[in-house]
């Protein structure tokens, strides 16, 4: 979907004459989430699952067995916990806990802005409730803020990133053309985000981040994913030292999270629990 054109003409105007106040609006828009219907499958999913309240007002949605190391669940950029849903059944048929997390300012949990460093943080705040985790299955924008919070001290024996993007640089780049903003709007907007965020360069590129990761990842792919480029997945895997990399063709960004076939390689690569 593109954006408005009368966004578009926004920026542009913005360029010429406040363009330290188009950056902070960009921010503003980069940062503020929409919340989805969620659809009744995940609604009946729901019905089934175990809730918890936890530290920074995160929601989460929890099946299977009530102790262990679980195998949590996180969504991208304006996504839910549920919406991974379809390798909930699978994994606790593997005899794994399953814990979806609604990230900051998505599906049940509090707040109105969100950032990679943030999801990274609800990581973190997670891991100090239940203990160590058997593995993370994240998608998208989770992929990414999985790298980072494994970069900042979680612990996970596995990772699955679905669909991440590689760079929160690159991230930005496709953001600006989509919205139209580009010169000084674009500079101000990346100081505004690293002033909200407090993130490093070093811990947002997967280039430089990669080599210090220690858990086993498999990275998947979609190679005709139309949001973030396939390129990012082969970065990833090249970078990350325990990584297997699988190129699917099963229909894009988020169709995958519903594939036979990549359910069943996530399946196979958790194996059964510690």
């Amino acid at each position: 979907m593109a954006p408005p054109r009368w966004l578009k003409v926004l920026f542009a105007g913005l360029e010429r004459v406040a363009p330290r106040g188009g950056g902070r609006i960009a921010a503003s828009l980069f940062t503020t989430p929409r919340r989805h219907r969620t659809p009744d499958w995940e609604r009946e999913l729901r019905l089934s699952a175990r809730t918890r309240r936890t530290r920074g007002d995160l929601h989460t949605w929890e099946w299977g067995p009530a102790t262990g190391e679980p195998i949590v669940l996180l969504h991208g950029w304006e996504g839910r916990g549920t919406q991974l849903g379809k390798f909930a059944e699978p994994l606790i048929a593997a005899g794994h806990r399953v814990v979806a997390l609604d990230g900051p300012a998505h599906g049940r949990s509090g707040g109105k802005r969100a950032h990679p460093i943030a999801f990274a943080e609800a990581l973190l705040a997670l891991q100090a409730e239940v203990g160590a985790f058997r593995g993370v299955v994240a998608h998208s924008m989770g992929g990414a803020s999985t790298a980072i919070a494994l970069h900042r001290g979680l612990i996970a024996e596995r990772v699955v990133l679905l669909g991440a993007p590689a760079s929160l640089a690159d991230v930005l780049d496709r953001f600006a053309t989509f919205v139209g903003i580009e010169g000084r709007v674009a500079k101000h907007m990346r100081e505004r985000l690293a002033e909200v965020t407090g993130a490093r360069a070093d811990e947002v590129d997967i280039r430089v981040t990669g080599v210090r990761l220690k858990a086993a990842a498999l990275i998947v792919h979609d190679r005709h994913d139309a949001e973030v480029p396939v390129s990012d997945g082969r970065v990833i895997a090249d970078h990350w030292p325990k990584a297997t990399y699988l190129e699917v063709d099963v229909g894009g960004h988020r169709r995958m999270l519903k594939s036979p076939e990549v359910i069943a390689a996530v399946v196979a690569f958790m194996g059964g629990p510690t």
